[in-house]
Formats: C-alpha cells, structure tokens, sequence
C-alpha cells in the first residue's frame, strides 16, 4: 500500500512535468510522459477514477497541440462514456469533455462534425448552467465560430453580436473574453461585406 501511495505521488509529479513541457510546447515530451502516466494509472487507479480522466485528458491535450486527432477523440469519447456513465449526460463534466471532443473536431477541420456537438452541448449548459455561465458563453463563441467556418457568416455575426452583449455585461467592456468577441465580430462582418 505504502508503494503504492509513493507511485501515485510520483504520477502527480511526472504530470505536472508534462504539464510544463506542454506549457514550453515541448508536446511530444509532454505525450511520452502522459502515455506512461495514464498507462500507471489505469493500472493502479482504474480507468474510472477521476485522475485517471484528468490524465486521459491531459494526454488528448497534448496530442492534439501535434495534430495527432484520431487519438484524441478516441481519449475524449473514452471521458465522455465515463462521465455519462457516472455523473449523466447533462453534468457540467461531461458537458465539459463533449466540449473538449467538439473542439477536437474544430481543430481538425472538421466543422461539419463540429457544428452539431457545439449545437447540442450549447442547449444542454443554457438549461444546466444558464445563459450567463463562463461555459455557456464559451459554447456560443465555438458555435460562432464553428458557423463562421462553414461560411455561414450572417448567423456566426448575429450570434458574436449577442455574446459580445452578454460578455459585456457579465465580464465588462475590457475584459480579454469581451475584447476578442468583438475581433471575430469584425472578422466576420468583414467576411460578409467581401462574400
């Protein structure tokens, strides 16, 4: 048991290693360290435990920063299957590890596939955490975004619009959140007048 307590310390340490290379986009050092360290965990914790998620995501993190998709979506489904196992599909965790598989997609070019997870993920958080909540607001801003990619630049302005209101007034006018919704606002609105 004492081994096992210094093996789990050690894991928090190699992940917080990993979690620095990954910060210095050192992210092929940050997989090889999360792979042995999600590999040590489903031994020792299971694959349910919460630190083994946080690890499986961690790893989806970092291979996703090299372009390596295809394994991401299998980690993030893997945490998705799991928390709607344990919490339900409508938990702020597993709304969270769908976000996570959404924008996986998003980064793969992939809008298509991506326009309605941020669709379904966007209803599910107005109803668990409402409009106004940080996540909520980050799905509508992916969902823009989404919508911009796929051409669809009239509804992406629309929608940049109504979070550049909302950011204003739960996070002020010079927030970074508030300021960036206005710059792909008029990224868009540019798109629309040269279409």
């Amino acid at each position: 048991m004492a081994n096992q307590k210094f093996d789990l310390v050690a894991l928090s340490e190699l992940e917080a290693r990993a979690k620095e290379h990954h910060f210095l986009k050192s992210f092929a050092k940050s997989v090889e360290i999360l792979r042995g360290v999600l590999a040590m965990r489903l031994i020792l914790q299971g694959d349910r435990h919460f630190q083994t998620i946080n690890a499986r995501s961690g790893l989806a993190r970092s291979l996703r920063a090299i372009h390596q998709y295809d394994e991401c979506f299998m980690l993030y489904s893997e945490n998705i299957r799991i928390h709607t196992d344990k919490l339900g599909p409508d938990h702020p965790q597993t709304l969270r590890s769908l976000s996570r598989l959404a924008n996986t997609y998003f980064a793969a070019g992939q809008y298509e596939n991506a326009r309605p997870m941020f669709v379904g993920i966007l209803a599910s958080r107005i109803k668990v955490l409402g409009r106004d909540h940080p996540d909520t607001l980050r799905s509508r801003s992916s969902l823009a975004n989404t919508l911009s990619e796929l051409g669809m630049y009239r509804e992406s302005a629309v929608l940049h619009q109504e979070i550049i209101n909302d950011r204003v007034r739960v996070l002020g006018p010079d927030h970074p959140r508030t300021q960036l919704s206005r710059l792909r606002f008029e990224i868009v609105r540019k798109a629309i007048h040269s279409a």
